[in-house]
């Protein structure tokens, strides 16, 4: 209990600073929003370090009705003042508690949350702060860039070498796949279904297929 009021704390004084950084126009639109997505998502990264899988669902559940009412009572601008039409914030909420139940590892676990927080994340902000230097593109009807799909796969990239190389490189050995390469190819295939995903459940599908990806090789080299 006392893991969930620490978690549900630590989230609410994110979400009320990032307010205060709107209100000061020290942020402003998607940065705002990217703000409070990159620090809350990489706290609630660690959450199974002290809060149970089963309360972290929880919590997701009763974050999902904290912001369908926050959204109806338009309480925190720094949040809904993008106007594109997008599900982020709902995705975001449920992806805490799929993942938790999805994933007993807490190291899979969190570079599944990381991607959602840093690789999604700075994507977005870099994508927007360059404009039209970011070369965007359209896909299936939705804007993207290629300066952010890159920054992207810069950062998955990033977090599966770090796995692979801290926690579980002997999966890939024993199937003689190098590290680096099965990094990149793990970053540009997550980078791909990022751009693909509709109205923000690229929240749940990348992180999800993050884990996965990472499981994918322990479980093959454990049948061979």
């Amino acid at each position: 209990m006392i893991g969930m009021l620490i978690a549900a704390a630590g989230t609410a004084l994110v979400l009320i600073i990032g307010e205060y950084l709107w209100r000061k126009h020290i942020l402003r639109g998607e940065n705002a929003r990217k703000f409070i997505h990159i620090t809350a998502a990489s706290y609630a990264a660690f959450w199974p370090y002290f809060v149970s899988r089963q309360n972290i669902a929880l919590l997701s559940l009763v974050f999902i009705l904290a912001l369908i009412t926050i959204k109806k009572l338009k309480l925190f601008r720094s949040i809904h003042e993008v106007k594109r039409a997008t599900y982020g914030e709902i995705w975001y909420a449920v992806s805490i508690g799929v993942l938790a139940l999805l994933f007993k590892d807490n190291v899979i676990y969190a570079i599944a949350v990381l991607h959602m927080a840093l690789a999604d994340g700075f994507a977005a902000i870099v994508g927007t702060n360059l404009k039209h230097r970011a070369k965007h593109f359209i896909f299936n009807g939705y804007t993207k860039s290629i300066a952010g799909s890159l920054t992207f796969i810069a950062i998955s990239f990033t977090l599966n070498l770090t796995y692979w190389t801290l926690a579980s490189s002997s999966s890939l050995t024993n199937l003689y796949i190098s590290p680096v390469l099965y990094s990149l190819l793990s970053a540009l295939v997550l980078a791909f279904t990022e751009i693909a995903a509709p109205k923000g459940s690229d929240n749940v599908v990348v992180p999800a297929f993050a884990g996965l990806l990472l499981l994918l090789p322990i479980f093959i080299s454990h049948i061979l």
